[in-house]
Parts: C-alpha cells; structure tokens; sequence
C-alpha cells in the first residue's frame, strides 16, 4: 500500500518535471531569440559606425545618425536586461529540476525498501504460517 502512494508521488513529481522541462525550452526559446536579436543590433550598430567614419556627413544626417545609434544601443541595453532576467529564470528552473530529480531518486529509493519490507513480513507470515502446518502435522504423527 505505501509502495503504491510511493509510485503515485514519484509520478506526480515526474509530471511537474515535464512541466518545468517545457517551461525550460520555452525560455531558453526566448532567451536565444534575445540573443539573435543582440547580434543583430550590434551589427546595425557596427554598420552605421561604419557609415558615419567613412564619409562626409553634414549636421542633419550625422545628428540623425547619432541619434538612431543611441535609440539602438538603447534597445540593446533592454534586449540586455531581458535576456539577463530570462537567465536568472533559467537558472531557478534548473535548480528546481535537480531538486524534483533528488526528491524523485529519494522516494524511489524509499519505495524499494517499502516492498522489501513488506515481502520480508510476507515471508515472515508464511514462514511461521508453514512451521505451524508442520508441527501439526509432527502432532498427529504421534
């Protein structure tokens, strides 16, 4: 009976596993989504140095320029702070799944030694039920 509230928990905490695991992929998903996204800014970002070093600007075009660089480093700095969080996310998921993996190696530990308990009393049962058939058998024999 306990073997079996055992194997109903460890199929519980199996199930929350999955679930964190899904969880996981979908931030590590987004989280190279980000990163793509940063590689890609930092390209734009390189290009238009580029541009504004290697020609002639007048003050409109290299105002618009400067001012287009500071908007993207901005959205870096967001992607930045994104993709900071969704590690720290990643990183407690993570933690959580090795925590479920221990508790689930516990209880299955736990189980085995349940049912060799409760074959060892099994035995013990019908030990003692097969020692009392043979002694009265040895009482009838006299």
């Amino acid at each position: 009976m306990r073997s079996e509230r055992l194997q109903r928990i460890i199929e519980l905490k199996e199930r929350l596993m999955e679930d964190k695991e899904r969880l996981l992929d979908q931030h590590v998903k987004k989280r190279n989504a980000i990163q793509s996204n940063i590689e890609g800014l930092d390209d734009e970002i390189n290009n238009n140095y580029s541009d504004l070093c290697s020609r002639c600007l007048d003050g409109n075009e290299f105002t618009s320029l400067i001012e287009y660089l500071e908007h993207l480093k901005g959205m870096k700095a967001e992607a930045l702070t994104q993709k900071a969080l969704l590690e720290r996310k990643i990183a407690v998921i993570r933690a959580e799944l090795y925590e479920m993996f221990k508790e689930i190696k516990t209880l299955d530990a736990l189980k085995k030694r349940t049912f060799s308990a409760a074959k060892r009393a099994e035995n013990k049962k019908l030990q003692k039920l097969l020692d009392e058939i043979a002694l009265r058998l040895e009482s009838r024999k006299t």
